[in-house]
């Protein structure tokens, strides 16, 4: 296979966004209970319910106008910590495409690279402190050292897991950032609500790509 996406597919993937958030709100502000104030799940509805929304009214867009535009939308819906890290890794990711209007894995992985990068500024946080980085830096860590050795599918699904496994493995961490950090005695042995976001990420789009 070749990876390749439009305008087109970019917010077919957005209204997926939004879709598998309303289904795993509940989840989620479950796992956040344990840690937070119990409200990831409906931040996250709210944020892609919005980008949504946004797309529907705004047909015409670029690729990289609704990375942007749509994650503003998203901060001013949410209003919230997670809503500002979303905004910045979307326009970011955003920036990395501009003027295109079709992008390809190597754009996928460059993108990602950038929302990190934007996360660990506006964020201050790093690979270890149990956030949604705890998931994205492995996946990106995996396609930078096999995107020109494998197959783009079984990279993609490999990739999918690496997501999995990484949110998973947030149980052993203890939450340094934060309003998780006030509650880091009991942080150990639950996922990040957060991890499990980007693992929800980076699952939605590799199915798409594989579809």
């Amino acid at each position: 296979m070749s990876c390749k996406l439009n305008q087109y597919d970019i917010k077919e993937i957005i209204f997926r966004f939004a879709k598998a958030f309303n289904q795993e709100r509940d989840f989620l502000n479950e796992l956040d209970s344990k840690i937070g104030d119990g409200d990831h799940g409906i931040t996250m509805s709210r944020g892609f319910n919005a980008v949504s929304n946004y797309i529907h009214k705004n047909p015409n867009l670029s690729i990289s106008s609704i990375l942007t535009n749509g994650g503003l939308r998203f901060n001013e819906e949410t209003g919230s910590t997670i809503g500002i890290l979303i905004f910045s890794a979307m326009k970011e990711a955003g920036k990395v495409v501009e003027e295109k209007d079709s992008i390809d894995l190597k754009d996928l992985k460059n993108m990602l690279l950038a929302s990190i990068k934007a996360i660990q500024k506006r964020g201050k946080s790093s690979k270890g402190q149990k956030t949604i980085l705890d998931t994205l830096i492995p996946v990106s860590e995996y396609l930078n050292d096999h995107i020109n050795k494998k197959n783009e599918s079984i990279l993609i699904k490999e990739g999918i897991k690496v997501a999995f496994q990484a949110a998973e493995s947030t149980k052993e961490l203890e939450s340094q950032i934060g309003r998780a950090r006030w509650f880091k005695d009991r942080s150990i042995g639950a996922i990040d609500p957060g991890a499990y976001s980007g693992y929800l990420i980076i699952k939605i789009i590799g199915e798409y790509l594989i579809g």
